[in-house]
């Protein structure tokens, strides 16, 4: 198969973890031609770990030095710019999730990549877990939907504290590094778009463009279509979201998002239809080969002769143990060397997640 080169931008916690082991671990699919971090040492230690023979600071540098590139995996934590830059000069682009942090940054990356046909995927990497592609069918399968509920309660440091190798990734060396930087730069384009907020409902903003959108974005797979009604409520702290959507078919949703000190990690979409129900349990994402639990009960068959019902049975299913990240890069380099391949979760979906998003923040604003 063909082998591409990329440059990844950010060397932090999720390049560390996940995307650069894989990457090396696919190395007769991707050759990872260079680095990019604002703390150059600390790019030089992660690049000397992975036998990357170049390392920028300066990501415009980094697209200009190494010019055959065919795609650039975006790690950092505002994507915008980075993203936008390749982009513009044609180079397939993957991004951590979320997208963006805006309804106006996400459509102008979408329509760089239509404009120039390269192509934009963005790192859910629920969505290649199998138990949940198994879920999304059997919700697909169920007649009838008319409630489902997406909760989402995790502890601290998002649930992080589950994997001892966090404790192993090399870190940032000073205050002027890329970690400190894309934090201090998302706030005010929130602002500017959003208006008003109280910091109540800014925490809330962040936790739902960080592991929330994960879960906004399942709910939409299965339920793609846009609310007709939205209803919501953010806690005086900001640390709990509820809210209530309602559809043009009649399915109603509960959304519930929450952070806790207590070290939990829960995670679930929901379907009840009028044939079944159908659960999607979600594991964490950083406990490798560890699928999504799908639970789907039914009534069996017809009733036996005296009985008032059928009898009702229960279903686990359990998805294969391929790790999700690794199912992701393997996906990303067939979209980038298949051109009629179009990415599972491309620009367009994530900027329709973000609307979602948005009208769920604006509406708990009210």
């Amino acid at each position: 198969m063909p082998r591409i080169r990329v440059g990844v931008l950010g060397c932090g916690m999720i390049a560390q973890l996940m995307h650069l082991p894989y990457l090396a671990e696919l190395e007769d699919r991707f050759e990872i031609a260079a680095l990019c971090d604002q703390d150059k040492a600390l790019a030089q230690r992660v690049a000397a770990r992975y036998r990357v023979p170049r390392v920028h600071e300066s990501f415009e540098t980094l697209l200009d030095a190494v010019p055959s590139l065919d795609a650039v995996l975006v790690l950092n934590k505002d994507h915008f710019g980075p993203a936008l830059m390749a982009l513009d000069r044609g180079i397939h682009t993957f991004t951590e999730k979320p997208l963006c942090y805006t309804l106006a940054e996400a459509e102008r990356l979408v329509g760089a990549s239509e404009r120039t046909g390269a192509k934009l995927m963005v790192g859910y990497m629920k969505r290649h877990d199998s138990g949940v592609q198994r879920g999304l069918a059997e919700i697909r399968r169920t007649s009838a939907p008319r409630m489902a509920r997406v909760h989402v309660v995790v502890g601290p440091d998002y649930g992080n504290w589950i994997i001892p190798e966090l404790q192993r990734i090399e870190r940032p060396t000073g205050a002027g590094t890329a970690a400190s930087s894309d934090a201090d730069g998302r706030l005010p384009k929130v602002r500017a778009e959003f208006g008003a907020a109280s910091p109540a409902l800014l925490a809330a903003y962040m936790d739902m463009f960080g592991v929330w959108s994960h879960d906004i974005n399942v709910f939409r797979a299965a339920f793609p279509a846009a609310p007709t009604s939205v209803k919501a409520h953010v806690s005086d702290d900001g640390s709990t979201l509820t809210a209530l959507l309602h559809y043009a078919d009649g399915l109603q949703c509960v959304f519930q998002g929450g952070t806790t000190s207590a070290h939990l990690f829960e995670e679930n979409l929901t379907v009840w239809g009028a044939d079944r129900t159908v659960e999607l349990d979600l594991s964490n994402p950083f406990l490798r080969h560890v699928p999504a639990t799908v639970r789907i009960r039914e009534d069996e068959g017809t009733p036996s002769p005296g009985q008032a019902r059928p009898p009702t049975v229960e279903r686990t299913v359990r998805g294969s143990h391929h790790e999700a990240f690794k199912a992701q890069l393997c996906h990303f380099h067939a979209c980038v060397t298949t051109p009629a391949l179009r990415p599972i979760t491309t620009g367009r979906e994530a900027l329709e997640d973000t609307r979602l998003m948005l009208g769920i923040l604006r509406a708990a604003a009210e």
